[in-house]
């Protein structure tokens, strides 16, 4: 096993064992699916339609989400505690240690992701009455896709999180999540309901969902284990 996998490993097992954390995480993801279904009921659209929609929009925004919520438990957590100067002292570079921490929340970010989207679809096939299954494109989007913006999020969260002071990152962590969350809504409110999600579109939101995790990951090289010592809480 790489050392990458060995910590993205770690991270996930204390994450599971994050029972608040998981638990808040879980209610989270059940409650905006079930509130999806009268959604689907209200819309000026088609069912099918609006299922392509959610599975776009909704579901990747509960993804990004997730990135976030646990971001903060990998990433500050370990600063808080101390964990981190341990990790330091060991023989993984930045670079792998950045790495392994985003593979390990992007996992059960993605696995919670397609819980919600699976509770999507049966709240909007109970609602409705019909079978409900998101177009092949959105399949694509929420399968390989959302898992892409979750690394992208965390990714770039867990550079500025090991970067700045405590108190910085909680500005400024705020601002990254909820101007990402606002631009995706800004996007669906200014494109209108006659967006239809085609594979162009599903290709192009992969592209910069690399995009940005291929230019965090160049970023890494700027970090220093002094840096990070010096932002540690006293």
């Amino acid at each position: 096993m790489s050392r990458v996998m060995v910590v993205a490993r770690k991270e996930v097992m204390q994450l599971v064992k994050s029972r608040n954390v998981m638990l808040s995480a879980f209610l989270f993801v059940v409650v905006f699916g079930i509130f999806t279904g009268p959604a689907v009921i209200s819309s000026t659209g088609g069912p099918e339609q609006v299922m392509d929609t959610l599975g776009f929009y909704l579901v990747l925004t509960l993804g990004i989400f997730m990135g976030y919520l646990f971001t903060a438990q990998v990433f500050l957590r370990e600063k808080q505690e101390g964990v981190i100067e341990t990790l330091l002292c060991s023989p993984l570079s930045l670079r792998e240690l950045w790495l392994g921490k985003v593979v390990g929340v992007t996992i059960p970010g993605a696995v919670l992701t397609y819980i919600s989207a699976v509770i999507i679809m049966i709240a909007g096939s109970v609602f409705t009455g019909f079978t409900l299954i998101p177009s092949v494109p959105v399949l694509f989007h929420i399968i390989v896709v959302v898992p892409a913006f979750i690394a992208a999020a965390s990714g770039l969260m867990g550079l500025v999180q090991f970067i700045l002071g405590m108190r910085e990152n909680q500005i400024l962590n705020f601002i990254i999540i909820f101007g990402i969350i606002f631009l995706i809504s800004f996007t669906r409110e200014f494109i209108g309901p006659s967006f239809s999600v085609t594979w162009a579109v599903v290709g192009a939101a992969l592209g910069l969902a690399l995009l940005i995790l291929l230019a965090s990951s160049w970023m890494t090289r700027f970090l220093s284990r002094e840096r990070i010592v010096t932002t540690l809480p006293e």
